[in-house]
C-alpha cells in the first residue's frame, strides 16, 4: 500500500539549511523544500525525504533573536506564488 503524501501549500523563503534542518542521509546540506508537506528534496539523490530533525523548529523559537541573526520566517504561498511576510504582531 503506497503512502498518501499531502502537497505543500507554502514553504519558507529561506532554504532548509538556514533553519539548521538535518541534511539528506547522503550528507547533502543543500536541500530544498519538497513539494510534499514534512519532507525535503535532495537533488543529488533525487528523493523526497523526512529529515532526521527539524532544526530550530524542534524547540521554542526566539523569533526576535532569529531576526537579529538574519533568519526570516517569510513564506511563499505556492497556490498564489506570493510572498507572505512574517509579522511578529498581527495587524
Amino acid at each position: 500500500m503506497s503512502e498518501e503524501l499531502e502537497k505543500r501549500k507554502w514553504c519558507y523563503v529561506m532554504a532548509p539549511w538556514a533553519y539548521e534542518i538535518a541534511p539528506c542521509a547522503c550528507g547533502n546540506t543543500d536541500t530544498q523544500w519538497s513539494e510534499f508537506k514534512g519532507r525535503l528534496w535532495c537533488a543529488k539523490c533525487e528523493i523526497d525525504f523526512i529529515p532526521a530533525h527539524n532544526g530550530i523548529f524542534d524547540g521554542p523559537i526566539p523569533v526576535a533573536t532569529s531576526h537579529l541573526l538574519g533568519i526570516r520566517f517569510d513564506r511563499i504561498n505556492l497556490e498564489t506564488n506570493e510572498v507572505e511576510p512574517f509579522e511578529l504582531e498581527p495587524k
